[in-house]
């Protein structure tokens, strides 16, 4: 490479960058999860770095339009969190939320009452400390989704972080298939709680790695679809194999992993986000029958889970009782959330507060260590962010979707709307699995999300001015 050359400098940096958010996606699940404070803090540095580093060195800022708006509502309920944990003028929380004031002026009068004269803090956050850390981790990921964004400006930076994210899936489910039937349990030499039949990878608890599986099955099954259209030009038999298995064998891998997770909140949802992308791909092409494939995949691995282990992976499935069919004690959790909701309507509990805020409200057999989270990502930030905080959430993914359908319809390559497939079903299957579950308060699994959708969003326009691409309907 010539020193000289200010291109080819520039373009050994922006490759760098793109290695370095590679090496990060990988990362991700390896501790707990990132689960812990100090990964936190570690994803938070590096996401930062990468994106001021990504913008000294993307040819175009302009490219990160499109993940504009959905990084910005993320990072806008960072800002509101930031804002719940600040201590602000008393008559400020009366106003916006009087059951906070009335909570901080029973506090006082305890306080007062065995002798301290330590005010109370005047705050919007039951919890503020927890409220400012939960706020860092929020910007980070906003911060990670633009630096994708900026480091996704061609096909194959986009192949890049998709072999980084299968690669990494994949090591999650050989580690956890190395440690089924183990007793006690351990991930990386610590002794953790659990069933020991679940497949976990490095997940303390399996539905978590389920919905990280989800996510990367779309991506292969966007692969797969990406691959079988090459195929189709080609003539020869050993050609097109060799196109179609690595996906199909992959996503079959993937598939069976997540099964053996005994997730069944993660299988219905693995099997939502394939059943919505093949109707996706048949209401562009408008050729009903492609809407099949998706259910007709499902099917396929549903089939391999059966024929490789019934009981291990669709175990769970099958001794489900009439108790967790009616789901009486996720019903009573969700009415008390709601209940809880309705006294901090417009500004929330506080980010990253629903383990203190529920205590005010739940009986005490469900105030306990089982329910930290409301087992509904969606419910759970509409009790701690409020009307506020929720409308930020559906504003953003509402324009994440508007940005993604055109590349889907109008992208240049097939490649293009491949990713736009990938970041859609992956948007789908998390919305199935989050209505059950808390799996994106998991950073590894929030900050792949927001990868995946900021390195799709742009790319219809990655690849600069419009060419002429042939084989392409």
């Amino acid at each position: 490479m010539r020193i000289g050359d200010r291109w080819d400098l520039g373009l050994f940096f922006f490759r760098l960058v793109l290695a370095a958010l590679a090496a990060f996606v990988v990362f991700l699940p390896l501790p707990f999860g990132s689960v812990l404070p100090s990964s936190h803090i570690v994803i938070q540095v590096t996401a930062f770095l990468l994106l001021a580093v990504a913008a000294m060195v993307a040819p175009r800022l302009a490219d990160v339009r499109p993940a504009a708006l959905p990084a910005a509502c993320v990072a806008g309920v960072a800002l509101l969190g930031a804002m719940q944990a600040a201590t602000v003028p008393a008559a400020i929380v009366r106003n916006l939320s009087p059951e906070h004031a009335r909570l901080q002026a029973g506090a006082a009068k305890v306080v007062r009452g065995v002798g301290f004269e330590r005010d109370v803090a005047s705050t919007l956050s039951l919890n503020p400390a927890a409220s400012r850390a939960a706020a860092l981790t929020w910007v980070a990921v906003a911060a990670g989704m633009l630096a994708a964004a900026l480091v996704s400006t061609g096909r194959k930076d986009r192949r890049v972080l998709a072999f980084a994210l299968v690669a990494s899936a994949l090591f999650q489910v050989l580690l956890g298939a190395s440690n089924l039937n183990f007793t006690p349990t351990s991930i990386w030499g610590m002794q953790v709680p659990n069933d020991p039949l679940r497949l976990r990878g490095s997940f303390i608890n399996a539905d978590h790695l389920a919905l990280y599986l989800e996510l990367v099955l779309s991506v292969t099954f966007a692969w797969g679809w990406w691959a079988m259209r090459r195929a189709g030009f080609d003539p020869r038999i050993d050609r097109r194999v060799a196109f179609i298995a690595p996906p199909v064998i992959v996503w079959l891998t993937l598939f069976v992993g997540l099964a053996f997770t005994g997730s069944r909140a993660g299988l219905v949802a693995a099997c939502a986000g394939a059943a919505v992308q093949g109707l996706l791909l048949a209401m562009r092409r408008r050729r009903w029958r492609i809407g099949a494939a998706g259910i007709v995949a499902a099917l396929v691995g549903i089939g391999a889970v059966a024929f490789i282990g019934l009981q291990q992976g669709l175990g769970r499935w099958l001794g489900t009782s009439p108790y967790e069919v009616t789901w009486s004690d996720r019903i009573e959790v969700y009415r008390h959330s709601l209940g809880l909701w309705q006294r901090f309507p417009l500004i929330g509990t506080g980010l990253s507060t629903f383990r203190d805020a529920f205590t005010l409200v739940a009986p005490h057999r469900l105030a306990g260590d089982w329910y930290w989270h409301a087992h509904n990502d969606l419910l759970e930030i509409l009790v701690t962010t409020g009307l506020v905080g929720a409308a930020l959430v559906v504003v953003g993914i509402a324009a994440a979707v508007r940005g993604l359908i055109p590349v889907l319809r109008d992208g240049e390559r097939s490649e293009d709307r491949g990713a736009a497939l990938a970041a859609l079903g992956a948007l789908a299957a998390v919305a199935v699995h989050s209505c059950f579950d808390f799996g994106l308060s998991m950073p590894a699994n929030s900050m792949t999300l927001a990868i995946i959708v900021g390195a799709a969003l742009v790319a219809q326009r990655a690849e600069g001015k419009k060419e002429e691409v042939k084989r392409e309907s």
